[in-house]
């Protein structure tokens, strides 16, 4: 599990602004956009398949679907690590191939083996996990990345305000910013600590969503040893 593109310190920049100055930045960004639908994505199939799956056990039919139902955890498991690794840069390695076991028939010892491997039921229990992580990670992106460009570059965007309106209404209260250059000065000053927070923010909420990766679709702790 190593980092394909990994965060670099950019030349003769201050550390603090690193994570602003990284391109790999804007790729883990385009991640935390990503994490909703690609969640709201997972999630509804896990719950669904799986809990078909389960239900059908009483017939014949129900193994199967069940089986189906985890390999396809297993193919979600497989795109998601590509996710991680062509947007965060962090190479996640395969889980064990299946083993089929006994002299049962190859079709019933394949059914068995994708019911026992533990890194099956991880990716499905990541698709689980992975949703509340993506709301907190997608609106935290959002919201810090759009208040901060927004307040850093308000000079240049409040003079196309109609004239007799130029004052930001804030809270809806009937306060007013931006009537006067010290407040513009302000608000871009606001607006750049937010724009480097957000850059900081989107550093560590990558670093959790490789976390989930590597902990949830890898190989387990004993095959990756």
């Amino acid at each position: 599990m190593t980092a394909v593109h990994p965060w670099k310190r950019t030349a003769h920049a201050p550390a603090v602004l690193a994570p602003l100055l990284d391109p790999a930045t804007a790729l883990a960004v385009l991640h935390s956009l990503l994490n909703l639908p690609v969640a709201v994505v997972l999630f509804t199939y896990v719950v669904t398949a799986l809990s078909l799956g389960a239900g059908l056990l009483v017939t014949v039919i129900g193994l199967p679907v069940l089986v189906l139902a985890l390999v396809g955890c297993r193919l979600l498991g497989t795109a998601e690590r590509a996710r991680v690794r062509l947007l965060l840069g962090v190479r996640v390695a395969a889980p064990e191939p299946l083993e089929p076991r006994g002299d049962a028939p190859r079709p019933v010892a394949w059914c068995g083996a994708v019911l026992r491997s533990g890194s099956t039921w991880r990716q499905a229990l990541y698709a689980l996990v992975h949703l509340p992580w993506a709301v907190v990670s997608f609106t935290v992106t959002v919201t810090l990345w759009t208040a901060g460009p927004a307040l850093l570059t308000l000079p240049l965007w409040y003079w196309t305000l109609p004239a007799d309106n130029r004052e930001i209404h804030l809270f809806g209260d009937g306060s007013l910013w931006g009537s006067t250059p010290l407040e513009l000065l302000v608000a871009c000053l606001v607006g750049a600590a937010l724009t480097l927070g957000a850059a900081w923010t989107t550093r560590a909420t990558a670093a959790v969503d490789a976390a989930l990766a590597r902990g949830l679709l890898g190989p387990s702790g004993r095959t990756a040893r």
